[in-house]
């Protein structure tokens, strides 16, 4: 918007108004304040937010309000810049993308002062707040709270319609997707070189929604990271696997082993899989036989792997702050994942075979598409049968149900072994 020198002075000229806000900031040696103000990073956020809530628009950092060009000095510029930038990311929900470029700027007397212009996209995909709870848009050149039902109507529109997955993973770039994982995921599906099809290589993310065009570029989704980044943790921080063993059946005491599993999440899910397999503090038990004592494994192989998978495919990745815990006792092994079941599916709906309503409908069909290290079989069974086969094959073997506990905003299953 504005993106010539003429207009832009045409427009500051003319004033604030919905889609243009003037800012001059003081340096009291490393702080920033904005005018006579004190509070700089609260004041940016919600100049922000409320802009690109409404139709989006362009701040211009050294112009007073009264449309005076005042600049600012040279060697504060990676200052100022480190400071919009911060404040995207860190006191704005969910953090917004704005476009930063340092222009020169004639002032009355014709001197050219530097200026920071900051270019705010309208929001296609969210309702942005605060990071203190407050949704604003734009009237005119004043900031103005969301009335209720209009920011119902908007978050129907901007995000309930658009499925997390789909999403861009704004802060990314087509880079941060793996090509080599691309290449090899669709020879695997496929049994060809996707370049045999006449598709590009941008064009082929876009069909299977692992990257969304818009604003003429092209940006990874949130399930292009997920799945073919080499550290989605760096972008999404909640999509990482947390593992602790214990050598007692209680969680207070001190952990024997600890894990953090990263990577794009089929591999994470493998990753898992084989720690269960090489850990020493995984329950085993000891038959006699005539050659001498046997170890046997107290856990099925697919069990397991259905626990976890269930655990990535099913948890909700919008809820921050929280990955999925699996904690290893030795009576039982516990799988956490963050999000309440999905929809209005209850506990002893999933004993009784009801088919689920999946919160992840793309990332699930794509796990169909990558086999385990460890059983051969697929990730995700194409039937929604994948639960049942864990509590036959857990009952089979230890007679006992695993269970699943709904705590606050996660699910929790129990499968216990057969000692």
């Amino acid at each position: 918007m504005y993106d010539d020198i003429e207009t832009l002075l045409a427009e500051i000229a003319a004033g604030e108004d919905t889609y243009l806000e003037l800012k001059e900031a003081i340096f009291k040696g490393n702080q920033i304040r904005i005018g006579d103000k004190g509070r700089a990073a609260p004041e940016i956020a919600e100049v922000l937010c409320s802009i690109t809530n409404t139709e989006g628009g362009v701040i211009v950092f050294g112009v007073r309000k009264d449309r005076v060009i005042v600049g600012m000095p040279q060697d504060k510029k990676d200052l100022l810049e480190q400071f919009v930038i911060n404040v995207a990311l860190n006191n704005c929900k969910p953090q917004i993308d704005p476009v930063l470029n340092w222009i020169q700027l004639p002032d009355d007397e014709g001197s050219l002062k530097l200026c920071l212009k900051i270019d705010i996209p309208k929001s296609r995909f969210y309702v942005h707040q605060t990071t203190d709870g407050r949704f604003l848009k734009r009237v005119g050149s004043h900031r103005h709270p969301i009335p209720a039902e209009q920011l119902g109507r908007l978050l129907a529109a901007r995000n309930l319609l658009i499925p997390f997955e789909e999403r861009p993973a704004f802060g990314t770039n087509i880079g941060m997707i793996d090509r080599s994982r691309i290449d090899a995921y669709y020879q695997r599906r496929f049994k060809r070189p996707f370049e045999t099809d006449g598709l590009s290589y941008k064009r082929l993310l876009i069909n299977l929604n692992l990257a969304v065009e818009m604003e003429k570029k092209i940006i990874p989704s949130n399930l292009g990271i997920l799945l073919f980044s080499e550290r989605p943790d760096k972008v999404l921080s909640e999509s990482a696997i947390d593992i602790a063993a214990y050598r007692h059946e209680t969680a207070d005491g001190e952990t024997a082993d600890t894990k953090r599993v990263t990577g794009p999440l089929p591999e994470q899910i493998a990753q898992v899989l084989r720690y269960f397999q090489a850990s020493p503090l995984m329950a085993t038990a000891s038959r006699k036989e005539a050659m001498g004592r046997r170890d046997l494994p107290t856990y099925v192989d697919t069990a397991l792997q259905e626990a976890v998978v269930n655990a990535v495919v099913h948890r909700d990745y919008e809820i921050t702050g929280s990955q999925i815990i699996i904690r290893i006792f030795p009576d039982r092994i516990e799988c956490q994942n963050p999000g309440g079941l999905h929809n209005t599916l209850t506990e002893e709906n999933l004993y009784t075979g009801c088919q689920p309503v999946r919160r992840n409908q793309q990332l699930a069909g794509f796990m169909r598409d990558f086999s385990s290290p460890i059983t051969g079989t697929s990730f995700m069974e194409a039937r929604g049968e994948g639960f049942l086969n864990l509590v036959r094959e857990s009952i089979a073997l230890s007679e006992k149900r695993p269970e699943i506990k709904q705590i606050g905003k996660a699910v929790k299953l129990i499968d216990r072994d057969d000692l």
